[in-house]
């Protein structure tokens, strides 16, 4: 099943102790071009984040934001650095001693002492990480729906894309008695016009058979039809992006060369209408993973 690179979605886990929320948003890309944005409290795991968001996502850029909201006040704010703050005090009250300065003063200014706030490094808990990974994961379920849904869509157009392609080739093989008449005609024409006299006749057939084998699109007609359904089984397959893109040159190969072989207006007219599917088929699949 087709998978969008453009896609979205979003997880929320709620504890005792603080929400945490996973939100996905990505945009087609060749490769995979990840940003994380991650709070400072799980820093630490930031490879084993990006390595498990790696293995998910695949392909595309995706900038993935997790957010927490803590609820104790005691994790909401930055805590003092109470050593810091007893040696100040000690060393400001013994010059305000000296000074014969009220110790009143001291209240007014701890608050500016420098380092007074820190922030306390402490190991991340066990049980945090797995509500880290499972709200990761759970965002990611909800992303991936969101581009199957897309991929879904997609797999639609591109089916009546290449049905359009395959179409046209029914159209052409209805105009080739058409054509093949006509080229009749023309050498005909010129033959008619040979003195036969000079005319090799060894040469003259090694050259008519050159010139219909070089006008002749039956095999060409063939292998495109088998590409457009090769191209329509692999519109089923997960993660067929880079495949379905090689089978769509060789499809452009086949509708080119029976361009330059066809010599007939009506068929080139059909070419360009497959070119013209052909592309449109290219941009979809740029957005496949």
């Amino acid at each position: 099943m087709l998978r969008s690179m453009t896609g979205y979605g979003q997880a929320e886990i709620d504890t005792e102790r603080f929400t945490i929320k996973a939100e996905y948003k990505s945009l087609n890309s060749k490769f995979l071009e990840l940003s994380l944005r991650m709070p400072k409290v799980w820093q630490s795991k930031d490879y084993e984040v990006r390595k498990e968001l790696t293995r998910l996502v695949e392909r595309g850029t995706c900038q993935v934001n997790i957010n927490v909201q803590f609820k104790r006040a005691e994790d909401k704010v930055m805590p003092v650095n109470k050593d810091v703050a007893a040696y100040y005090l000690k060393e400001l009250k013994e010059v305000c001693q000296d000074a014969e300065v009220s110790h009143e003063m001291l209240a007014a200014g701890v608050l500016q002492i420098p380092n007074l706030f820190q922030p306390v490094e402490e190991e991340n808990k066990e049980e945090d990480i797995q509500v880290l990974m499972e709200v990761i994961n759970k965002g990611f379920e909800e992303f991936e729906k969101f581009r199957i849904k897309e991929g879904e869509m997609l797999a639609g157009e591109l089916t009546r894309m290449t049905d359009a392609i395959l179409q046209r080739i029914t159209q052409i093989e209805e105009i080739e008695p058409e054509r093949i008449q006509t080229i009749r005609g023309r050498i005909a024409q010129e033959i008619s016009q040979l003195k036969e006299d000079n005319l090799d006749k060894n040469r003259f057939e090694q050259e008519l058979i050159y010139y219909i084998e070089k006008l002749d699109i039956s095999e060409e007609k063939t292998r495109l039809v088998q590409h457009c359904k090769y191209f329509k089984e692999t519109l089923h397959i997960k993660s067929a992006g880079k495949k379905l893109g090689f089978i769509a040159q060789e499809m452009g190969r086949e509708i080119n060369t029976i361009g330059s072989k066809a010599n007939h207006f009506k068929i080139q007219q059909r070419v360009v209408e497959m070119k013209d599917e052909l592309e449109k088929i290219k941009e979809q699949i740029n957005n496949i993973i």
